[in-house]
């Protein structure tokens, strides 16, 4: 029999997701943030995604409760923001040993709500179960016009890659207090020139490789450009930033930037080029160009990063 840790993260999602099923209202199913499918007669998609918050994996058992929550919800509503949809329901499947005590989990979800009730998501439902150690698993489902959704196949090359925020050192707290770029996910699906976008939850190198390998390009990056809380390698590889990447054609950046700045009051940061070269990512640092280590993180390895089930 194989182990997960024989066979690694990557490859058995490669082998699950085959046996995933097809149904002809399914717009997008795995392979993005969320799974896209269309409500008849609506004029109307909705997005689906889900997400794990386990303790000292995600968390320590010594961090503020309602921060705890605040992520939890969060890595669900980023998911949601990167499609550009509009976040509905939530629903929370709680594993808990029995000396977990309730006031810490009524905590949890103080923080879970506030994040709801600031981006009109609802907290409607769950289960509560038996484990080993506390972990939140969070299902979430949010809204947009048929045919909108932004997936990670659409980048061209000659388009722009862009960023919403700063990265790195996200564990200096970040990776609790997290704003989910909801409204900003929705504004750039409204200006119709976003091309391709993804959260950035794994780090900027490892997820801009998952829109590249969707949309078959490579990508050239500008160290100078990327704007960073720390140094180049933290920006490059920390993750759980949770801003937005995404890529727009080169014509239409300086229109986005305008719009992004008079909307939001904060500069847009371009980063980077598409290329043609094949899931070829590469770093422009002064006069030195080179290819960036692949470092994605694999769970059931002994990597040193968070990963994701997408």
């Amino acid at each position: 029999m194989e182990k997960l840790g024989e066979i690694g993260e990557h490859e058995a999602i490669r082998r699950l997701t085959a046996q995933l099923g097809s149904h002809p209202l399914l717009r997008k199913g795995a392979g993005d943030d969320c799974a896209v499918t269309e409500v008849p007669c609506t004029g109307a998609d909705q997005v689906f995604t889900t997400d794990p918050v386990i303790e000292r994996v995600h968390f320590q058992p010594l961090d503020k409760p309602e921060r705890i929550g605040n992520k939890a919800a969060g890595r669900v509503l980023s998911d949601i923001a990167a499609m550009g949809a509009e976040p509905q329901w939530l629903l929370v499947n709680v594993v808990a040993p029995a000396e977990q005590d309730l006031q810490t989990l009524e905590k949890i979800y103080v923080g879970m709500n506030a994040l709801c009730d600031r981006f009109g998501a609802t907290l409607i439902g769950g289960d509560l179960a038996r484990g080993p150690c506390l972990e939140l698993h969070v299902f979430g489902t949010g809204t947009l016009p048929s045919g909108t959704a932004l997936l990670r196949s659409g980048a061209k090359p000659g388009d722009a890659i862009c960023v919403t925020g700063p990265l790195g050192r996200s564990i200096e707290g970040k990776h609790l207090d997290f704003r989910p770029r909801v409204e900003e996910g929705a504004f750039l699906r409204e200006t119709g020139l976003v091309t391709a976008m993804m959260d950035i939850s794994d780090g900027l190198a490892t997820d801009l490789r998952h829109i590249l390998k969707q949309s078959g390009v490579g990508a050239l990056l500008d160290a100078e450009q990327i704007p960073k809380n720390g140094t180049l390698n933290q920006a490059l590889y920390d993750g759980e930033d949770f801003e937005l990447l995404f890529t727009a054609a080169s014509e239409n950046v300086e229109a986005l930037r305008c719009q992004w700045s008079e909307r939001f009051g904060t500069a847009l940061s371009v980063i980077g080029a598409i290329t043609a070269e094949v899931e070829d990512l590469k770093l422009r640092q002064e006069e030195n160009i080179q290819l960036l280590e692949d470092k994605a993180y694999e769970h059931f390895s002994n990597a040193t990063q968070g990963g994701c089930y997408e």
